[in-house]
């Protein structure tokens, strides 16, 4: 059965006229007789009653017309929906990000992206960049957010640098002072985030640089109990400045300056794809949101 023999059936029904549902359709009569015999060979059963001019349905042709209807009207339903997503109104988009970008960076992001994209279901997963990186090559997901990094089969492009900086409990020692030397804090119980994670090896390095060994009393993989680790007073620690912001301003953690730095303590953030690949509409425009939120140029507008 095609649809070119159900677009004739419901033409003829409607006109009543195998004349005039040829002139809808732009096809000669023989054409539209041809599509209804072949129809009712198909079925079995006759679908019009043909008296002179008069065209009318059968008993069968009533009882087929609502089943021809609703093909039609999924079709074109189907038809609407491939338009829909080749112009970005509907589909979905699979981000891969760091769990720290996924809380502190991307809800600004996702916001706007939901603004222009109400209809695009947006699905997130969050771990370590190498995870998310193997997920990325593995088209798990079109898109990873996690620290830079560099791959041959993958586009990256640089964010922002993910300063990091020490914090204190309002009424410990530091937090009067507003400084302190590496040495000072090296002798603090000092929380770590979890050992395999790229902030453990830049925070251990850069202790290490300076001849310290940091007295390190706890390792956690959430930054949110990090954090509140720190504010019982159970230690000290090196976060990104992008995860205090509001404990800042509510003083209920305080920022310290460390002295004698050689350099200061950041992290390279990035976006990554695949390379070559098409980007369906819903990816460039987060992309675009991403550079545009940054300030950076967007080298997959294309």
């Amino acid at each position: 059965m095609e649809l070119a023999q159900l677009e004739a059936f419901i033409q003829v029904a409607h006109h009543r006229s195998f004349s005039r549902a040829a002139e809808a359709l732009f096809l000669t009569q023989p054409s539209v007789t041809a599509r209804i015999q072949s129809l009712e060979r198909e079925i079995g059963e006759r679908l019009f009653e043909r008296t002179g001019r008069s065209v009318t349905l059968t008993d069968a042709g009533h009882a087929f017309m609502p089943h021809a209807q609703r093909a039609l009207t999924a079709v074109q339903e189907g038809t609407d929906a491939i338009e829909a997503v080749r112009h970005g109104d509907i589909g979905s988009i699979r981000i891969g990000a760091s769990s720290s970008i996924a809380t502190y960076v991307l809800p600004t992001v996702l916001k706007h992206f939901r603004e222009t994209r109400p209809r695009v279901h947006v699905h997130m997963t969050t771990g370590q960049t190498e995870d998310q990186m193997e997920k990325l090559l593995a088209g798990e997901i079109h898109v990873a957010v996690t620290r830079l990094t560099q791959h041959p089969e993958v586009d990256s492009l640089h964010l922002y640098n993910d300063d990091l900086a020490l914090v204190v409990a309002p009424d410990h020692p530091f937090a009067k002072r507003g400084r302190a030397t590496i040495a000072e804090v090296g002798k603090e119980p000092f929380l770590f985030f979890e050992r395999s994670s790229s902030y453990h090896s830049l925070i251990y390095s850069m202790f290490l640089r300076a001849g310290v060994v940091p007295e390190s009393v706890m390792e956690l993989d959430l930054m949110e109990a990090t954090k509140y680790l720190v504010e019982a007073g159970l230690g000290v620690s090196i976060l990104p400045e992008i995860s205090i912001k509001r404990e800042l301003a509510a003083g209920t953690l305080v920022q310290v300056e460390i002295k004698e730095m050689e350099q200061p303590t950041q992290r390279e953030v990035g976006v990554h794809v695949l390379r070559g690949r098409i980007l369906a509409p819903p990816i460039r425009d987060f992309l675009r949101l991403l550079a545009e939120e940054y300030g950076v140029a967007n080298p997959f507008a294309k």
